[in-house]
């Protein structure tokens, strides 16, 4: 079985939603260009989660509110998966993780663990250019083994 890996392996879809917790920091004065601090973030993303419980209830969805610093678990169901489409449409992406690495520094790290695996004889494709890469199930442990440290 083949599974679509991005954001680092076997991550969901919804990676940057996922596990996230806040770290202390402190906030950027309002009309600052100084970068969004771990607490900015963690309200943030709070806020949008109790949005988006809200819109996929009002998309048909039977989702509870989450806890503070949780996310909304997505069933994968297509009624979820469209109700959560729309939602987004409605309310934007979430928030950015500040702490989070970038699409472009994700990709970068899948392309050379692809490469690792090459160089040990596996024949593994790069990363599109989205960041997903269709790695077999069987050579998650070796990709993890090729992390850059």
């Amino acid at each position: 079985m083949r599974r679509s890996a991005a954001l680092g392996f076997a991550l969901p879809v919804l990676a940057l939603m996922l596990g996230l917790t806040a770290c202390s920091g402190t906030d950027a004065p309002p009309g600052s260009d100084a970068p969004p601090t771990a607490d900015a973030y963690a309200q943030a993303f709070d806020d949008y989660t109790i949005s988006l419980a809200g819109c996929l209830r009002d998309h048909g969805v039977d989702v509870v509110d989450p806890e503070p610093g949780t996310a909304i678990t997505l069933d994968g169901s297509d009624a979820m998966n469209q109700a959560y489409d729309a939602c987004t449409t409605e309310l934007g992406p979430p928030p950015a993780n500040p702490d989070q690495p970038t699409r472009g520094e994700i990709s970068d790290e899948l392309r050379l663990r692809a490469q690792c695996l090459r160089d040990q004889g596996f024949d593994v494709p790069d990363p599109d250019a989205n960041g997903v890469w269709d790695l077999p199930e069987d050579l998650f442990d070796e990709a993890r083994a090729c992390a850059v440290q």
